[in-house]
């Protein structure tokens, strides 16, 4: 994996480390922490248009084999984190027993396990282990992901950004902003890199 250094890769690379470091500056503004129910309704829409984003350009795209196993897979991620986010339904459909959510997980997961088994899947994930990486994007979004659950869990560096205990859910779906909107700049640039591509080709044999 060729590991992609260059700052310009992504135009939103600079967005997401300027919202990672003026996060904890929330705790000064003294807004109302239940707030926090709009960034937890935002980012659960924004992972369904994640899904539906990745599915949608596979399907109606000229991808073919082993690139659109590898993006058809990649839907299915979105739709686990998707599901991750709503806790596996609790949040939408309250009410059912313990048994349906850890089904609804369960089979997600699984989905995800039994799709290694398709051989044009694992031969897209060797073709895109071999591309360009955009190196920045996936160590903010790293950096989003582990500042969240050290929110959450109360880690050591916790102790550093979070003056204010009221604000620790806040904090906690604040962080995990940067990680998923770097994940989706990362998935719709290669995507559509790969798209492009493919299309250039038919062009030329055309």
């Amino acid at each position: 994996m060729k590991m992609n250094l260059d700052w310009h890769w992504s135009k939103f690379s600079t967005v997401w480390l300027l919202i990672i470091l003026f996060v904890p500056l929330v705790q000064r503004l003294h807004i109302n922490p239940d707030w926090v129910i709009f960034i937890e309704q935002g980012q659960t829409f924004f992972l369904l248009f994640c899904f539906v984003f990745t599915l949608l350009s596979t399907l109606y795209s000229r991808l073919t084999g082993e690139e659109r196993a590898f993006w058809l897979w990649a839907s299915l991620w979105w739709l686990v984190l998707l599901g991750r986010d709503q806790n596996w339904g609790r949040q939408t459909f309250s009410g059912y027993s313990h048994a349906f959510y850890h089904g609804v997980a369960a089979v997600l997961i699984l989905g995800l396990i039994l799709m290694l088994l398709w051989p044009r899947l694992r031969a897209g994930i060797k073709y895109y282990y071999h591309q360009p990486f955009p190196a920045w994007n996936f160590l903010l979004a790293a950096t989003g992901f582990l500042l969240a659950d050290a929110v959450e869990r109360g880690r050591w560096i916790a102790h550093f950004i979070l003056y204010n205990p009221i604000y620790d859910d806040m904090l906690e779906e604040l962080y995990e902003c940067p990680f998923i909107l770097a994940l989706f700049t990362i998935s719709a640039a290669l995507q559509w890199r790969t798209i492009i591509g493919s299309d250039r080709k038919i062009i030329k044999a055309s």
